[in-house]
């Protein structure tokens, strides 16, 4: 099959190797779509270590084609694969997180991934049936959706009476845009780009702050129907959450889902607001995937992708990196 491999210290090389076999327990699917993610460039870039050659990809949909002995899932169902592959045997996943097992165990980077023609899972647990959604559109929510998702949930009980701001609309951003509306609070979209804040408000966004022309927390404070309940950082640099804490009113929640690598302090602050929450989320849950997935069976999330081929990867790879992806690339083996 080919599959696209990373290769430490090399880059990325599309090769032929050996399908996966399956043995008890296990899955094969054939991948039909797998999203391209701005995480798999913090993989190229050594900022995780990956010490031996593997393939990257982590968002996935496709059609189940062999199983294991003990396998209840028929071939030839269509599924989502969750990504956050854990052991599955200690006290995390059993709580059914298994995302926060161990990211050494997280499909695309401990285990090979979905840039490939096919895909070994380790556990029927993680295949979700698709019932009628797209493959093509399926496959952004396995992660795209699910993280911001996680992070609307940790950003306290939002109500229509609250204001939340999301900062950095890309690939994440644009859902959490969406589920942030779906609660019924008020909606901040800021980022650096105005064609992403138009974009922001046609998702749901009541009010938009353009970073690259104005004091962030104070236009934020300017637009908001009264004191910010909780930020959503999508972005995660020094800048962003420093917004975000300025911005952030009594009881706030700052929600941290962007790997920008940035930091800030965390201490009392007699000038700042008061008893803040700061948190970070990773990934989402099996339960919480099976809930991004219903949502958008009732058609009530705007998913838009770009379909590109093993010949395009790279290239579209460069295109992520310089910003020049506006929707959700997705391979199609």
């Amino acid at each position: 099959m080919r599959a696209a491999r990373f290769h430490p210290g090399e880059g990325l090389r599309i090769e032929d190797i050996e399908r996966p076999d399956v043995g008890p327990g296990e899955l094969l699917v054939e991948v039909a779509a797998c999203g391209v993610c701005h995480s798999d460039l913090h993989l190229l870039d050594g900022d995780l270590p990956i010490p031996w050659p593997t393939t990257l990809g982590h968002e996935v949909a496709g059609t189940v084609v062999e199983t294991g002995d003990g396998v209840s899932t028929a071939e030839g169902t269509d599924v989502a694969v969750f990504g956050g592959w854990g052991c599955g045997t200690c006290a995390v996943c059993d709580q059914g997180e298994d995302q926060l097992c161990n990211l050494s165990n997280w499909l695309g980077i401990g285990n090979d991934g979905g840039y490939a023609e096919y895909l070994r899972v380790p556990t029927e647990k993680y295949v979700l049936p698709l019932d009628g959604l797209d493959p093509e559109t399926a496959a952004p929510l396995t992660d795209a959706a699910l993280t911001p998702y996680r992070a609307v949930q940790q950003a306290g009980e939002l109500t229509p009476a609250d204001t939340v701001v999301c900062i950095g609309i890309g690939g994440l951003g644009q859902f959490g845009v969406q589920f942030a509306a779906m609660t019924g609070a008020q909606v901040v979209a800021v980022d650096l780009d105005e064609a992403k804040l138009d974009r922001a408000v046609d998702l749901g966004a009541d009010a938009t702050v353009n970073a690259a022309e104005t004091r962030v927390p104070s236009a934020i404070s300017r637009v908001a129907a009264g004191e910010v309940s909780a930020v959503l950082d999508f972005v995660g640099d020094d800048d962003t959450l420093q917004w975000g804490s300025n911005a952030l009113g009594v009881g706030g929640h700052l929600v941290l889902a962007g790997i920008g690598g940035g930091a800030i302090d965390f201490s009392w602050n007699p000038l700042a607001g008061q008893e803040l929450t700061y948190r970070t989320v990773q990934w989402g849950s099996v339960p919480e995937l099976r809930e991004v997935l219903t949502v958008a069976r009732r058609g009530a999330l705007d998913v838009r992708t770009e379909p590109v081929g093993f010949d395009d990867l790279q290239a579209t790879l460069d295109r992520l990196r310089a910003g020049e992806v506006e929707t959700r690339a997705v391979l199609m083996p």
